[in-house]
C-alpha cells in the first residue's frame, strides 16, 4: 500500500519540479503570474526568476513613470502606477544558449471617483431662506397696515 502510493507520488513531483529544472521563465507583478488588479497609485514589483546566465529585460509597451522607463534590465522592479487603465508587459529571457523566452502580464489598475459628500448645509440654508421669507412677509405686512393707518414715523 506504501509503495503504490509512493510511486503514484514521484511522477506528479518530477512534473512538478521539471519546470524548474529546464530553466523557464517565471514572471511575476506583486506574486500574480499573469493579471494583476490594483488601485490607481499602489505599487507593482515585478520580479522574474530565470535561470543562471540568463539577462532579463522588461518591456512595459509605454513610459510608465516617466521618460525612459519603458525598458528595464534589472531581474526586479518596482513602480507605482497612478494613471488608470490596463497595462500589457513584456518580460524577455534570453538564456544562455541564446534562446529566447518570453511572458506576458497584464497589470490592470483602477481608479474610483469618491462619492459625492453628502450635502449637509442645506437644512441650514433652508432654514435661512425661510426666515428670510418670514421677516420679509411679516415687514410687507406692517408697512401695508402704517399705510392704511397714515401714521408715518
Amino acid at each position: 500500500m506504501g509503495r503504490s502510493s509512493c510511486s503514484a507520488l514521484l511522477p506528479l513531483l518530477a512534473l512538478l519540479i521539471l519546470p524548474a529544472a529546464a530553466g523557464e521563465l517565471d514572471a511575476s507583478a506583486n506574486g500574480e503570474s499573469r493579471l494583476l488588479f490594483i488601485e490607481a497609485g499602489d505599487e507593482v514589483i515585478f520580479s522574474a526568476l530565470a535561470p543562471a546566465g540568463a539577462s532579463v529585460e522588461w518591456d512595459f509597451g509605454r513610459d510608465v513613470t516617466g521618460p525612459g522607463s519603458r525598458w528595464n534590465s534589472s531581474h526586479e522592479v518596482g513602480f507605482v502606477i497612478h494613471a488608470a487603465g490596463a497595462y500589457n508587459v513584456t518580460c524577455i529571457a534570453t538564456l544562455s544558449d541564446g534562446s529566447v523566452e518570453r511572458q506576458q502580464l497584464w497589470v490592470v489598475a483602477s481608479w474610483e471617483e469618491p462619492l459625492p459628500e453628502p450635502d449637509t448645509h442645506r437644512p441650514l440654508f433652508i432654514a435661512l431662506a425661510g426666515s428670510e421669507l418670514f421677516m420679509g412677509g411679516w415687514l410687507l405686512l406692517i408697512t401695508w397696515r402704517l399705510r392704511e393707518e397714515k401714521s408715518y414715523l
